[in-house]
């Protein structure tokens, strides 16, 4: 009989005892999961409630973002948790209804241009881990 490395009787108990293994193994590896906050809060222009257009958080650094139409009263609450990190904040015009007569897009002149583009924006909000309620201050 051929001398192998291993005994073949045995194989189908270790190689049992390897694919046991290999999961516990793996089971902590792969990224870390970051932790996650989420965003609601009230919109003002100049001191005054503001709600005519969208509110964005993009991270500038992952690219992760999200919006939602401000509602009455300047307020609103970012539909999902986003990861903690810093935010440039801005405004889009607002989605409007999906099923309605499509519209020109137009931006609101009483809002300085700058609020109106990520690039531009001075707006910088950092969300933690949590509930995050945040005042987005517009200004002339």
């Amino acid at each position: 009989m051929p001398k192998f490395a291993f005994d073949l009787r045995r194989l189908p108990g270790r190689l049992l005892f390897v694919l046991c293994l290999c999961p516990a193994i793996f089971a902590g590896c792969g990224p870390a999961k970051k932790p996650m906050g989420t965003v609601k809060g009230t919109v003002t222009l100049n001191g005054q409630p503001y709600a005519d257009a969208s509110v964005v958080f993009l991270s500038l650094g992952s690219g992760q973002a999200s919006s939602v139409d401000i509602q009455a009263g300047g307020t609103f609450q970012l539909p999902s948790p986003l990861p903690a990190d810093t935010y440039t904040v801005y405004l889009a015009p607002k989605a409007g209804n999906p099923s309605d007569e499509p519209k020109p897009v137009s931006i609101d002149a009483a809002v300085p241009d700058k609020y109106w583009n990520e690039a531009s924006s001075d707006i910088k909000i950092e969300v933690k881990e949590g509930e995050n309620n945040v005042q987005v201050e517009l200004k002339k």
